[in-house]
């Protein structure tokens, strides 16, 4: 990770241009946001970053976000184990665990292809269905994808792939219940739109029978 760091930021000259604050579980939540632009061979490139201080009574946490972030869908509240957990990602890839009690990071994980410095899956969703987190996001910009992990086990597994969703569109939890929609595509055309209803348990038959452990 601090290779992906330090190409991303070397060279670029950062300047704050927002201040961006909200509660998330009780939890104050402030973020300065930075940018900066370098002309490479003719063509402006663009980066962004943001420095996060998180307060809950008189416990504090600080980090950096590098990327482009939807900074006011970016924490997301997950309970594992009857803890109370933050996740977020600092990247484009990869995620965080913090303890929502204790601000302290309990899990990171850091994807392998990251660490090449090549490309893996971009979060920017979770749900949570019992013990299993529900990730949407996609590998660049476009299709949509859902995974489900499983913390315990550390295992993702694809589910549009296995419920042949090509192209998600839209991810609810409801009566302990997972409903996914989205498009499935026939020799490389556009088909039907696709609904999908999946228990927790098939969920686990397919961490079971096809998890891995990078995404």
């Amino acid at each position: 990770m601090e290779r992906y760091i330090r190409e991303y930021c070397e060279g670029f000259e950062f300047s704050q241009i927002e201040q961006f604050s909200q509660t998330v579980s009780g939890i104050d939540i402030k973020i300065d946001i930075f940018e900066a632009w370098k002309e490479i061979e003719g063509l402006k490139h663009y980066r962004e970053k943001a420095f996060v201080t998180l307060i809950k009574g008189d416990k504090t946490y600080e980090c950096n976000f590098y990327d482009e972030h939807s900074y006011g869908c970016s924490f997301f509240p997950v309970t594992i184990e009857g803890k109370a957990y933050l996740l977020f990602r600092k990247t484009l890839y990869g995620f965080t665990l913090l303890d929502a009690d204790t601000l302290t990071e309990a899990y990171n994980y850091i994807p392998e292809n990251v660490k090449k410095g090549e490309e893996s899956f971009i979060i920017t969703g979770v749900n949570q269905l019992g013990r299993l987190l529900v990730f949407d996001g996609c590998y660049w910009a476009a299709p949509y994808e859902c995974y489900v992990y499983d913390y315990e086990k550390k295992i993702f597994a694809s589910v549009s792939t296995v419920f042949g969703i090509d192209s998600l569109e839209k991810i609810e939890i409801r009566d302990d219940l997972l409903y996914i929609s989205g498009y499935a595509f026939v020799d490389g055309e556009e088909s039907k739109a696709v609904e999908k209803t999946i228990s927790a348990e098939e969920l686990n038959k397919l961490i079971s029978e096809n998890g891995v452990e990078e995404i």
